[in-house]
């Protein structure tokens, strides 16, 4: 398994996808902000860093962490989560 999915790219879904990217694992990015405001942040991890939405994400991802404050628990894609090894940072 190197495909990892983080859905939230706040200070901790960042921190993860760079620890993931150094070690190489592919990143998929997914937040609130959809893809474009994922870029920079895709751009400085690097090729295995791909922006998206948080459904593009949990579909994307072996494992899928989820940095997202407990409130927009809601808002997750349950669909592409089925199934998936869940890792929760979500505070």
């Amino acid at each position: 398994m190197t495909d990892l999915g983080i859905i939230g790219a706040g200070k901790i879904g960042a921190a993860i996808a760079r620890l993931a990217t150094g070690v190489g694992y592919t990143v998929t990015l997914g937040s609130r902000r959809g893809p474009d405001g994922l870029r920079r942040l895709a751009s400085e991890l690097g090729a295995n860093a791909t922006p998206g939405t948080a459904a593009d994400a949990a579909a994307a991802g072996d494992m899928v962490v989820v940095a997202v404050p407990f409130s927009a628990i809601g808002d997750l894609p349950r669909e592409e989560l089925a199934g998936k090894i869940l890792i929760d940072a979500m505070n």
